[in-house]
């Protein structure tokens, strides 16, 4: 987007992940997370009481703590990519990868005959449809919400495209521009998922969703919104003779 700042708001490490991949296109985002991710008390589970572990964010992995030790003799079904690589990392088995969300996984489960089954998520996390399955879940980790920085609040002062992965993130950013009374005709939206449209709502200058639920996808909505922008600011230019 000529003149206009790109923003990266999710937490870390996944925020100096986008950010490298920005650099690597040649933009110069501003890293700002809007959330800190921290471990959360959990009570330990009985694995002989388990078929598989249904793991929906690598946060589980790296917040869980020494208790996951016990799981590892259970095959994981991962959310995606990464995920798995960090379960694999660690010493567990990854059973099943998913590319459509956690809900996608289910039959998955099902097929393999993995009927009672273990989710470990964070403090904010998705419902399950109904299933054959039986699952319990245990809370490792949580998001909790930061408010504005300053320097994000410069930066929205003037055109700008925000890059948000989470729905919950959407949310919590259209309040903190809301209270901080920055106009929202000025700030395009690049969305990782079509679930986030509705959690961050109408007024902004543009709104586009990644083709895929990763940061690659991502990247290309990040673009076509800098050609968009480009020709817009083409547009506005007076005539000269």
């Amino acid at each position: 987007m000529a003149g206009a700042r790109i923003i990266v708001l999710r937490p870390q490490p996944g925020a100096t992940a986008t950010a490298q991949a920005l650099r690597a296109n040649g933009h110069d985002p501003l890293v700002t997370p809007l959330f800190a991710i921290e471990p959360v008390a959990w009570t330990p589970a009985d694995p002989q009481a388990y078929d598989a572990l249904l793991v929906g964010s690598a946060n589980v992995f790296r917040h869980g703590g020494p208790a996951l030790a016990d799981l590892k003799g259970l095959p994981v079904y991962a959310v995606g990519g990464k995920t798995a690589r960090m379960a694999s990392d660690l010493g567990f088995r990854v059973r099943g990868q998913g590319t459509g969300g956690l809900a996608a996984m289910l039959p998955m489960l099902v097929e393999d005959g993995h009927l009672h089954v273990l989710r470990l998520a964070g403090e904010d996390r998705v419902d399950l449809p109904a299933s054959r399955l039986a699952i319990d879940t245990r809370i490792v980790y949580r998001s909790r919400a930061l408010p504005m920085p300053d320097a994000l609040r410069e930066a929205l002062t003037g055109p700008a495209i925000v890059l948000l992965h989470s729905a919950r993130a959407a949310q919590h950013f259209g309040t903190l521009v809301d209270s901080a009374g920055i106009d929202r005709g000025h700030i395009s939206l690049a969305l990782f998922a079509p679930a986030l449209v509705d959690a961050a709502g109408d007024g902004w200058a543009s709104v586009r969703i990644a083709a895929a639920a990763d940061d690659r996808a991502l990247l290309d909505v990040v673009a076509t919104l800098c050609q968009h922008e480009a020709g817009r600011q083409r547009a506005k230019k007076p005539e000269t003779e």
